[in-house]
């Protein structure tokens, strides 16, 4: 190996070091941010369409008052929708966070394809949020219409939870 190549191994090493994590997504509105990270890869459909999901974290500070919400966005329709519509909007999905299998419930949220992660009170869904940021990676399962075949999406999230810290509305979250 010439010593080109092993320079230029060297800085390709180098530099997919300083590239882990997934790109971060800001939305600013009046008092609320909105952090974003898509899937690491999309997943077909029958159609061969492609569709890449998203995982955010929305933070709103009104006064001293703060909410957060966990949502995911699988970027279309799913199996089982209209059934999950009769019963009053709540589903299950299948996550991995810090390498733990987990039953979560989300409710719709929104436009009907956007889950909201329920919990009864902001603390408890602060809880999940912590952890899941923490966590540094996620998975979770789901069932695209379409195909409705099971479909694990995987996000990184470790700029996530660096970027976060960057936003007073999401200061209860660290």
């Amino acid at each position: 190996m010439s010593t080109l190549n092993v320079s230029r191994f060297v800085a390709f090493v180098l530099w997919s070091s300083l590239c882990t994590g997934q790109e971060v997504l800001i939305s600013r509105g009046k008092d609320t941010v909105v952090l974003s990270v898509s899937a690491q890869k999309p997943y077909p459909l029958m159609s061969g369409e492609q569709k890449l999901p998203t995982l955010s974290v929305e933070c709103t500070q009104k006064g001293k008052k703060t909410a957060h919400l966990l949502k995911f966005l699988p970027g279309g329709t799913l199996a089982g929708d209209l059934e999950v519509d009769a019963k009053g909007g709540q589903r299950t999905f299948n996550m991995t966070i810090g390498g733990t299998k987990q039953v979560t419930v989300w409710v719709g949220y929104g436009e009907a394809v956007t889950f909201s992660y329920f919990a009864k009170t902001d603390a408890e869904r602060l809880k999940f949020i912590q952890s899941v940021l923490n966590s540094g990676k996620v998975s979770i399962e789901f069932k695209p219409f379409l195909s409705g075949a099971p479909t694990t999406s995987v996000f990184d999230l470790s700029k996530l939870r660096d970027e976060i810290d960057k936003y007073p509305e999401c200061a209860a979250t660290k």
